[in-house]
């Protein structure tokens, strides 16, 4: 286990530039990996001032959080003041349909496509995409349904890492996230499941993963902090998939099952029972289309121009 750490903080080290810059990422990085319960607590503890209604947030417990918990809070503090403006901004999460979710399990060697174009990343930070060894995959425990105890959704293994650094890092050095490695193959189950259960894929990016994306989530409204932080203070967490649900008004039946599973508060049911979607609200995450008993809902893509979906075989063109 000693050298499995060693080796696993030498391929960290690697990520990042021999700068100042590059060195306080790498630390920031070892506070956010090592430490995300702590971390993911502070930043739903200070969301939770701005809410109406509070998230539950239970506080993880043990002397090695209480150790950091002045360094931890420091980094939040500093990553939360930079959250209202996609200009500032250094993370955050693009939405992506099921499809464009099992391309990034279906790689079959390292993959760098740079900086993405604010057409599909409208950031200024944290948007790059570099993937070595994609084919070591883990998933780890979802914090953010961790953090409401018994009232986090189940299952809660389901925010899968992608090659390296990041999964011999966090499989070495994280137990308490009860990190495992799978397939791609079981990689690809745990999505679709999401998906019939009608959660978010987004592929998150942050600046303290040498501004790379690392992972991919599978959200649910009522338990992801990113997810309420957008729905409810209007914070710039994530970017749309590039596409938005459409009604076919003759096929709705007007039950309401999509305003009810809309995971981004777009859609609304009018007084005559039929829905509304507003457009500027919705991330097109197809979480309400797996719920639609009448097929009336679909995907409609977007002006190019204007917000892209990260479709790998497009993009490797």
């Amino acid at each position: 286990m000693a050298n499995d750490k060693q080796a696993s903080q030498k391929l960290l080290s690697k990520a990042y530039p021999r700068d100042d810059a590059g060195m306080a990422q790498l630390l920031h990085a070892q506070l956010y990996f090592k430490y995300i319960p702590l971390y993911i607590w502070h930043m739903r503890d200070g969301l939770n001032k701005l809410l109406p209604e509070p998230i539950d947030n239970v506080r993880p417990k043990g002397e090695m959080y209480e150790q950091v918990d002045e360094m931890v809070k420091t980094v939040v503090n500093h990553t939360g003041a930079l959250a209202a403006d996609p200009a500032t901004n250094v993370y955050h999460a693009k939405v992506l349909r099921l499809e464009d979710a099992e391309q990034f399990f279906e790689l079959e060697e390292d993959l760098d496509l740079g900086e993405l174009s604010k057409s599909i990343m409208p950031y200024e930070q944290a948007r790059r995409i570099l993937f070595e060894n994609p084919d070591n995959i883990a998933v780890i425990d979802c914090v953010c349904r961790t953090l409401r105890g018994e009232k986090g959704c189940y299952p809660r293994d389901v925010c899968i890492l992608i090659g390296n650094p990041w999964v011999d890092w966090v499989t070495s050095h994280v137990p308490e996230m009860h990190p495992r490695h799978i397939t791609q193959a079981e990689a690809l189950e745990i999505l679709r499941a999401a998906h019939e259960r009608g959660d978010v894929h987004a592929g998150f990016f942050k600046d303290a993963a040498a501004g790379r994306m690392y992972h991919i989530c599978n959200c649910c409204s009522c338990c992801c902090t990113a997810l309420v932080a957008q729905n409810y203070i209007g914070a710039p967490m994530f970017a749309g998939s590039g596409y938005v649900v459409q009604v076919d008004a003759e096929k709705c039946v007007k039950c309401g099952s999509c305003a009810e599973s809309c995971n981004f508060l777009a859609i609304s049911k009018n007084g005559d029972g039929s829905v509304s979607v507003n457009e500027s609200l919705c991330m097109g995450c197809e979480g309400c289309i797996s719920k639609c008993p009448s097929g009336a809902l679909s995907l409609k893509l977007l002006d190019g121009d204007v917000l892209r979906p990260l479709d790998l075989k497009e993009l490797k063109k």
